[in-house]
């Protein structure tokens, strides 16, 4: 050749799409012609550029699509050879080298939105029974008795009790709607039963309350709370009742005030009576009403302790002798009791 040349040529596929494998090629003849050759996983390639290293001058190829027709612009006659040896050189070299294949482009998945799922609307039959509200009760007899409040089971159509895992069915003794006091039976044996006070409590005396405040919202554990006694008489001068520091809360409602002997010393009425803005304003039926409830209705209690008690012995009397109660109405009555301005009954939240 006169003049030198150097070819920069791309060569594509046959159909004209997809990516390529970049290699240089120098020809044998001429060490400055050389050719920058793109493979692609069927063996053809296309000349699209090149460039005469003397003048830096480069040459345009374009392709034809229709008729595959290798069409150059401002290549002067002197350069022709060496077009047609660069088309020669670019075909056997495509034909000798090993063909990388093209890498198929990952199609990303479209994220589809969660559909919305809306409640399902449970149709309550107005007859049917519902768990309404709570309450917690105490066992005072190994033959299954248990004292509460009048308002826990007052309305309910059935009154169910929690005990060591089981669900139970409870029957209505007697009721004292004046001291809100209800005797319940239930057809087991309790394994701890409480003994009530001889005399009932002092002022300053050291109590401990337990029960299931807010029913089992927050948890199905038993809770306790301590205080003490700081008036012998309940809201409005009620003589038959003694007011308690010791937290209580809705769901607290008959059950048991003990002393460190593990004696009953009164049976918690929440905070009934209790002002706004006003706290450890609580009370409790003192054990005299209780014991006179009791006699009146054929029920005796056990003796008494007469020591001080362990906490350990404390928390075993608790928590075997202290029962969940659960009040069923319908749902009627359930609409009818919360609209009454004086209605004292723990319900729950979704009948509010």
């Amino acid at each position: 050749m006169k003049n030198f040349f150097s070819l920069v040529i791309l060569c594509l596929f046959l159909n004209g799409c997809g990516d390529y494998t970049p290699s240089t090629y120098t020809t044998p003849s001429k060490p400055l012609i050389l050719a920058k050759v793109y493979f692609s996983n069927n063996g053809g390639c296309k000349i699209y550029s090149y460039k005469n290293l003397r003048s830096n001058r480069e040459v345009v190829v374009g392709v034809n699509k229709r008729s595959d027709e290798k069409i150059y612009r401002g290549v002067a006659s002197s350069e022709y050879k060496a077009r047609e040896r660069a088309f020669k050189n670019c075909k056997d070299l495509s034909a000798s080298t090993t063909q990388i294949a093209e890498k198929p482009k990952k199609i990303k998945p479209k994220k589809q939105k969660p559909k919305k799922q809306e409640p399902k609307v449970v149709e309550v039959k107005p007859n049917q029974l519902l768990p309404a509200a709570s309450g917690t009760g105490f066992f005072v007899s190994r033959v299954g008795h248990i004292i509460t409040n009048y308002h826990v089971i007052q309305g309910c159509d059935a009154n169910k009790l929690s005990y060591k895992g089981k669900v139970l069915n409870t029957d209505t003794i007697a009721v004292d709607k004046s001291n809100d006091l209800a005797i319940l039976k239930v057809n087991m044996t309790p394994s701890k039963v409480y003994p009530v006070a001889t005399n009932d409590a002092t002022l300053l005396e050291d109590i401990i309350i337990a029960g299931y405040p807010l029913g089992k919202k927050v948890s199905s554990a038993i809770k306790t709370s301590k205080g003490s006694v700081t008036a012998l008489a309940g809201y409005g001068d009620n003589y038959s009742e003694f007011q308690t520091d010791a937290a209580l809360n809705q769901g607290n409602s008959g059950g048991p005030i003990i002393n460190q002997k593990g004696n009953v010393v009164g049976v918690a009425v929440a905070n009934y009576g209790k002002k706004s803005g006003v706290e450890s304003f609580n009370f409790g039926i003192k054990s005299s009403t209780l014991k006179t409830f009791a006699s009146a209705n054929g029920l005796s209690f056990a003796s008494p302790n007469f020591r001080d008690q362990s906490n350990k012995a404390l928390g075993e009397l608790i928590t075997k002798g202290t029962v969940y109660v659960e009040c069923h109405m319908t749902v009627a009555k359930i609409k009818k009791m919360i609209a009454q301005a004086e209605n004292r009954k723990a319900f729950f939240k979704e009948h509010k």
